[in-house]
Parts: structure tokens; C-alpha cells; sequence
């Protein structure tokens, strides 16, 4: 008889902790706790607030036991072992740490051209509580509160309701301005969708008044300089300037602000770091530009200059850069830059300059701040205006133009909207912006564009379940949809690069990471060699696969997205473009195809365009050309204004 085996003893589950870690300071309880699917919506409503820089939710100060009840009642029914929370919470409320929060809130006092203050900081609840106390109207789009108190009002709020020391907020010499955000005009986009409607919001809760005021600065007029033509022809000779390049740099010299828009590959940063060191003499010289283009502007000063001190904000410590005679950051770091106003400068560049188009971003707010300080101030941009006239306004404001005196909404009144203030805008710039297009290379050849029809043969249906979909909202499903049509283009693709002789190079622009993945795959089945560069690609990966192109014979494709490989590189080996989805605007097109056609480049380029039709394809093609009227009303009648060299 088989001997029957002893029964197991049930497993015990031990709860899992709900409160990872906590800690107090006294004003505020940060609380780290275990991940619950939908827990945020929860503790948002139930008036919990996210702190980002420290990873946990953080509430008001309450008891113990308060807390830990709070919390139970939010996760009930959950299997969580709620006994340890109160115990938790006594310890750490026993040795509160009295700067674990205040000194991160990166809380910033300006003083507004007129009266009173704005105060920004990153969200707190605290923060939040004592501008209430003084009267203060949160501004959204200035991420800030207008306070209608002295400063020392305002610091003794925010000591004693909020707990922040005096040495953690920073309290600015330099007026700025609180403006007024005007409405965007009335979209012409002829990208039409069936689409789910956007979800309803919730309003902003309560009766507060929420004010709609944006920061910037106004800084002196621009003013005509003297140019001295000796220092100028010295530095051209050692620069090796092209005559083109000598004019672009007297226009910088001679004022204290202005905009050089020349084209794609004309050597906007050869000419920019030549004048900027002449304009500054013995001072220091700020570049700001986007992050991935740092390494470029390092390697341009030293072709000019190999002995410069140069400075990387971000990679140097800030006293290393007092003694540096040039100052690169990007512009995630301008934060910094603004709080250490001992940094003196002589002079700034700003690189690619659209990128600061959005008045309310907190980017193109500290550049605005640091304008204030710097006497002459550039913008380097070979796309000034993408979508609306509007957009300029950042730009003249920034280097003190006329016109950027005027408010945000007298502006749109009298420059935007209608050909004929296109035209008196065009006409105000001359003199301000610099723009030439290729034709001043007389080496170079030509650049032409082919559209190619296509007709997959299979794999329409895909995208046509995606035009059927009512359930996406509008823009989700235009991305989906236009995802859909780059890997449909993919047989198209490897047909035509296998078409080539074997010395064409290619680069082909997704506007979507994903879409590089499979490209990569289905070349790589075909035996095509390709190297590709995305956003997320560090600086030394994105250099390999720059080199390679441009040196390995057997490396014949580049593919990369628009937004990481459409600017401020170069990749004369290719001599064709070959675009899988179209940017959304004319200027970012043509500043990626200018890739290729650029300074170097010994071929004529070839861009080519796969279109499907009846698709949504088409309907972008379309909003192209009616954002290249725009284009050719402004930016381009003032390059057709400009002396004949």
C-alpha cells in the first residue's frame, strides 16, 4: 500500500508596503510609495501634488496618524500592509529635514517694467498657499504669480507660510514684462479627419482668476556701429571667409542686434563665430544653441580660433567658465546661466533661433532674461519663420529691433494675417535680417525636386482602417496614419536606392523613430548598408554615424528622423533625398534636403518626394505650399531686396 504523502501547509502572502519611504521638513510630507495602476488621478484629486525632482507625492503637513488614515482610505481593498504606515511617518516627522524641498524650487522674483512682481518656482503646494496670502494672479503661460507686493512682502510669505530660506530664492535686478498671450489665428490647415472629439475638461475648478500674461524682456533699440574694415579684412583672411561670408559678418558688426538667416550650408556658424569674436574684443562670447549641436560650434570656433578657452555649461563647473573666452550651452541649461550674473558677456548668439518662437516657453524666457544683461545680441537661423509672422516677434524682440517694442498684440494688428502688412513687415526688416540663398555658390550645383506617385500594392487596407477609426482623436490618428504610409513606402525605397550607381549616396527622413527600426531591418535583409540617427542617440554615436557616412564608400544609406538629423549636420557624400514623410513646414524640408546641398557637396542633389495619393499624403504636400506663400511674402521679399554682391 502506497504511503500517502503529508499535505502542504499553506502559503502565507505577506503584504506588500505601501509607503516605501517618507520624509518631512515640517511644512510638507513627501511620501515614495509602491507603484498602483491609476493611483496618480487619485491622489491629484484627493490634493496630493507630484514633485518631479525628489520622485514622490508630497501633501501638506498633518499628524501621523491623519496621514496614515488618508492614505488607507485611498488604497482600500488594496493589499498593502497599511500597519507600518503610522510608525513610518513618526520617524520621519521626528527629524524633519527643513531644505529637502525649498532648496529645489528653483523660486525666482522679477520685477515687471510696471510694478510689482512675478514669481516663478516649480509647482508646490507651500509656494502656492503664500502667493494666495499676498493677493497673487497665477499666469499660465508665464508658469508664474503677478504679486502687487514689495519683495520684502513677498520673501516673508514665502518664509513663513512656505518654509524657503531667503538664500534659495533669487531675486532679479533686470525689469521684465508681463504680456498678454494672443490667441492663435484661425488654422487654414487643409489636413482634414473624421476624429473623436476632444475629451471635455473639467474647467479650472474653482472661481479663481487664472491670468494669460507671458515673461520677456525689453531691451535697448538697436543702434548703428562703425565697422572697423581693417580688423574685419584681417579676420577674413585667417578665416578664409568667401566674399558672401565678409558681408554677412559686417551686417553683424555693424549693430548691436540682428538676424543672419542665410540658408542651409552658406557657413552661418563660420560667420557667426568670426563676428561675434570681433564684437566682443577681449570679452566673453555667449552660443547658445539646441544640444546636439554643441559639439559643432566647439569644433567651428576652434577652426577659427585653435587656442579659444572654451566652456560647455552643463560639462564644466561654473568657476571653470569664468575663465573661458567662449561660453557654449544649450538650452535646456539657460536656467543656470540666469542665476549666475556675475557670468558677464559681451555678446550672444543664438543659434537656430526658431526654436525660441514659443513666447511662453520656459526656454525662451531665460533667454530673454539673459538679453537683458548682454549689450549685443544675434539670432543665427536659417528658418526664421515657420508657420505664422507672429513667430518673429521673439527674434526682434530679443536683439532689439523696433518692432519688438511693440506688444505681442499690437504686432499681430499690423504685421500679420494679410498680404499686403506681409509686405510692410518684409519691408521693416531690411537692414535686420541677412538672408541669401545658394546661388552666392557659384561651385555649387544644382538642387531639383521629383514627386513620385505611388500605388503600393499592398498594405493600403492598414491605412484605410485607421482612416475609418472615429475612436482616435485628431491628432493621434493623423500620426498613425502617417506612420502607416512611411512603411508603405519601404519596397519603394530599396527599389531605388538599388537602382543607383554605386557611388550614390542616400538620406532618407522619417518623421517617426519606429519607422527607422524597420527601414534599418528591411535594408539590412536587401544588403544595403545604412547607419541611422534618432533622438535619443548620444553624441559619440551620432559623430560614428556622421563619419561613416561621409568616409565609408560601402555606407550608402543615412536614415534618421527629421527632428535629430535635419539640422546643424552635414552630409555632403549624399546626392540624394529621399523623404518617407514630409515635415510639417516648407522650412524644415528644405532645411533637411540642405543636409546635402551645402558648402562641400561636388554633385548636384536630387530630392524626391513618394506621394500616395488620396491620402493624407496629399493634404500635407498642400499645407506646404500654402506655408510657402507665407514664406515668400516675408522672409524671402527681403532677401530679394538685398544689393547684388
Amino acid at each position: 500500500m502506497t504511503e500517502l504523502a503529508p499535505a502542504l501547509a499553506p502559503v502565507a502572502l505577506e503584504p506588500q508596503q505601501l509607503l516605501v519611504q517618507c520624509v518631512s521638513d515640517g511644512i510638507r510630507i513627501g511620501l515614495q510609495m509602491a507603484y498602483v495602476e491609476g493611483a496618480g488621478k487619485s491622489l491629484n484629486k484627493a490634493g496630493a501634488a507630484w514633485c518631479a525632482p525628489r520622485r514622490c507625492w508630497v501633501v501638506e503637513h498633518s499628524t501621523p496618524r491623519q496621514t496614515a488614515i488618508w492614505l488607507k482610505g485611498l488604497f482600500h481593498g488594496q493589499f498593502f500592509d497599511f500597519d507600518a504606515i503610522e510608525p513610518m511617518l513618526m520617524a520621519c516627522q521626528s527629524k524633519p529635514e527643513s531644505d529637502y524641498f525649498t532648496q529645489i524650487l528653483d523660486l525666482q522674483v522679477f520685477p515687471l517694467r510696471d510694478g510689482g512682481y512675478a514669481v516663478s518656482s516649480i509647482y508646490d503646494l507651500a509656494v502656492v498657499k503664500a502667493m494666495r496670502s499676498l493677493g497673487g494672479r497665477f499666469h499660465r503661460y508665464a508658469s508664474a504669480w503677478e504679486v502687487r507686493r514689495p519683495v520684502p512682502a513677498i520673501l516673508a510669505a514665502l518664509k513663513t507660510i512656505a518654509g524657503v530660506a531667503e538664500e534659495y530664492i533669487f531675486v532679479h535686478e533686470h525689469e521684465v514684462v508681463l504680456e498678454t498671450m494672443v490667441s492663435p489665428a484661425a488654422s487654414s490647415s487643409p489636413i482634414k479627419v473624421d476624429a473623436a472629439p476632444p475629451p471635455r475638461g473639467e474647467g479650472a475648478g474653482s472661481a479663481e482668476d487664472v491670468g494669460t500674461g507671458f515673461l520677456s524682456a525689453l531691451t535697448e533699440v538697436n543702434s548703428r556701429i562703425p565697422v572697423d574694415e581693417v580688423l574685419l579684412a584681417q579676420a577674413a583672411l585667417q578665416a578664409g571667409l568667401r566674399d558672401y561670408q565678409v558681408v554677412g559678418v559686417r551686417h553683424i558688426l555693424g549693430q548691436m542686434g540682428s538676424l543672419l538667416g542665410d540658408d542651409m550650408g552658406l557657413g552661418k556658424s563660420r560667420q557667426t563665430v568670426v563676428a561675434t569674436r570681433l564684437a566682443a574684443g577681449d570679452g566673453r562670447v555667449l552660443i547658445l544653441c539646441p544640444a546636439s549641436l554643441r559639439i559643432n560650434w566647439e569644433r567651428e570656433i576652434r577652426m577659427v580660433y585653435p587656442d579659444a578657452v572654451i566652456g560647455m555649461v552643463g560639462e564644466d563647473r561654473l568657476a571653470t567658465l569664468y575663465g573661458c573666452q567662449w561660453v557654449i550651452a544649450n538650452y535646456e541649461r539657460t536656467g543656470g546661466l540666469v542665476r549666475e550674473c556675475g557670468l558677464d558677456f559681451a555678446v550672444m548668439a543664438v543659434d537656430e533661433a526658431h526654436y525660441l518662437k514659443e513666447h511662453d516657453s520656459g526656454r525662451t524666457r531665460n533667454v530673454f532674461v539673459l538679453s537683458s544683461r548682454i549689450a549685443r545680441r544675434y539670432a543665427v537661423t536659417g528658418t526664421p519663420l515657420l508657420n505664422r509672422e507672429i513667430e518673429l516677434h521673439t527674434l526682434l524682440r530679443l536683439t532689439g529691433h523696433r518692432l519688438g517694442q511693440l506688444s505681442l498684440t499690437d504686432f499681430r494688428k499690423q504685421y500679420t494675417g494679410h498680404k499686403d502688412r506681409r509686405a510692410a513687415l518684409a519691408e521693416a526688416l531690411k537692414g535686420w535680417m541677412l538672408r541669401r540663398r545658394k546661388d552666392v555658390l557659384t561651385e555649387l550645383g544644382t538642387k531639383s525636386r521629383q514627386l513620385r506617385y505611388l500605388s503600393p500594392p499592398e498594405g493600403i487596407e492598414s491605412y484605410n482602417e485607421i482612416v475609418r477609426d472615429t475612436s482616435l482623436m485628431v491628432m493621434p490618428k493623423i500620426v498613425k496614419m502617417r506612420q502607416a504610409l512611411e512603411a508603405l513606402k519601404t519596397t519603394f525605397l530599396i527599389e531605388t536606392i538599388e537602382s543607383l550607381a554605386e557611388d550614390d549616396k542616400v538620406i532618407v527622413f522619417c518623421e517617426y523613430m519606429a519607422t527607422v527600426d524597420v527601414l534599418r531591418s528591411a535594408f539590412a535583409a536587401a544588403n544595403i548598408n545604412c547607419v541611422t540617427l534618432v533622438g535619443s542617440d548620444n553624441g559619440k554615436k551620432r559623430q560614428k554615424a556622421i563619419d561613416a557616412f561621409q568616409n565609408d564608400p560601402q555606407v550608402r544609406v543615412f536614415i534618421g528622423t527629421t527632428s535629430a538629423a535635419g539640422v546643424g549636420i552635414t552630409l555632403t557624400a549624399a546626392n540624394y533625398v529621399i523623404f518617407a514623410s514630409l515635415p510639417w513646414t516648407p522650412a524644415l524640408m528644405r532645411q533637411a534636403e540642405d543636409r546635402a546641398y551645402r558648402l562641400g557637396q561636388k554633385r548636384d542633389v536630387i530630392v524626391i518626394v513618394p506621394l500616395i495619393p488620396k491620402t493624407v499624403d496629399e493634404q500635407v504636400w498642400q499645407l506646404l505650399a500654402n506655408k510657402t506663400e507665407l514664406e515668400q511674402d516675408v522672409v524671402e521679399a527681403v532677401r530679394a531686396q538685398l544689393p547684388t554682391l
